[in-house]
């Protein structure tokens, strides 16, 4: 996010900004505030253009494949079913769980909101104890996928929970209003600068803002994040990042000395990755910005045998109102996303995923 003066730029000015993840807190302290000198030079990208900071993962070409757009509630419906009704044409896309193959929404037990896998976009990507239904809020359940095995905590501020005493004492005098966790061991060695978590849709998004404020904005995140692949203009958008460097807290440990995912702060600690990380004296702020930065976290990689937690936490989505919260402004986002829910994920850069989770919204998501 980019803060912009709300005068006309002429032109050459100066523009305050700071990039804030959706997944970070607004006052950071990692993430600096940094002036730039922005010049317009009339040569602002077009409608329907490409806007991106760095190389763009190597995707094959899309496929026109969907779940079948059947106005019938699915409650019920097999994982089997899901997939069988996608149509491959081409090769492999971004595609979601939409509202057409989720439950009746007077069985979400935690209405207005439904947090689900989002089971379609990879075939080993299982959530044991809730299959197609909904993840537990505020409790640990168990996932897997091809790639990575563990736990997963969400936690979403005023939702309703499976642990209101726990959720109460994790927000409490903090501004942030989502945390999610997931712990585990990846089954194969994987190079960091091969991780990635971020947002991807498989429509287009709509009423973006001007294309000139978007690449002045994408251009200051790519200054920040050299890692970063934002592709907004485009039938499937996304937004990624080396996982590495957007974790607000990353640790490994070996097997049995993992903390507890639930306590209320999860202290720092790289040093599994060996390098200059293993004498134990890198600041947060410092992981991040190496980790983002391809070319000096290719030498870092994720092993087999470590337990990893990363733990994830922002304050300006609210998922109950489906809006970002500026401080200055709240932008409601249904319209922008086109009806699609909101998603995080973890995949690797030739498209093989890690975890992915939806949260959908009757009152936004599903009246679109």
């Amino acid at each position: 996010i980019a803060t912009l003066p709300s005068t006309p730029i002429d032109d050459q000015s100066q523009i305050s900004c700071r990039c804030i993840p959706l997944w970070s807190d607004l006052g950071s302290q990692s993430v600096p505030m940094e002036t730039i000198t922005v010049t317009d030079d009339g040569n602002s990208l077009a409608e329907g253009s490409i806007v991106q900071t760095a190389k763009t993962f190597n995707r094959k070409p899309s496929i026109s494949s969907v779940i079948s757009k059947s106005k019938k509630s699915t409650k019920g419906v097999s994982e089997t079913s899901l997939r069988s009704s996608t149509i491959t044409k081409r090769g492999p896309r971004t595609f979601m769980r939409e509202k057409y193959s989720l439950p009746d929404v007077d069985t979400w037990q935690h209405r207005p909101l439904f947090v689900c896998v989002n089971s379609v976009v990879s075939p080993n990507l299982v959530v044991p104890n809730c299959g197609l239904g909904a993840c537990p809020l505020g409790v640990p359940f168990q996932f897997s996928s091809e790639l990575f095995e563990g736990t997963c905590l969400i936690r979403l501020k005023g939702s309703k929970t499976e642990d209101p005493e726990g959720e109460e004492a994790y927000f409490y005098g903090r501004k942030r209003i989502f945390q999610s966790v997931v712990q585990g061991r990846f089954k194969e060695k994987v190079p960091v600068s091969e991780v990635m978590s971020g947002h991807e849709f498989a429509r287009p998004l709509k009423n973006l803002p001007h294309p000139f404020i978007l690449r002045t904005a994408t251009n200051f995140i790519g200054k920040v994040s050299p890692g970063a692949n934002i592709v907004v203009h485009t039938d499937q958008p996304f937004v990624e990042a080396p996982l590495g460097g957007t974790s607000q807290v990353l640790r490994g440990d070996e097997p049995g000395n993992e903390p507890n995912i639930t306590c209320r702060n999860i202290t720092e600690d790289c040093s599994a990755l060996g390098g200059i990380f293993a004498e134990r004296n890198v600041s947060i702020a410092r992981r991040k910005r190496l980790l983002s930065n391809p070319a000096k976290c290719k030498e870092y990689a994720f092993d087999t045998e470590t337990v990893y937690t990363f733990e994830f936490y922002q304050n300006l989505f609210d998922a109950q109102s489906y809006s970002l919260d500026l401080g200055f402004a709240k932008i409601g986002c249904s319209s922008v996303l086109n009806g699609q829910p909101i998603q995080w994920l973890g995949k690797m850069k030739d498209g093989r995923y890690l975890w992915v989770s939806l949260v959908h919204s009757h009152e936004y998501t599903l009246r679109v």
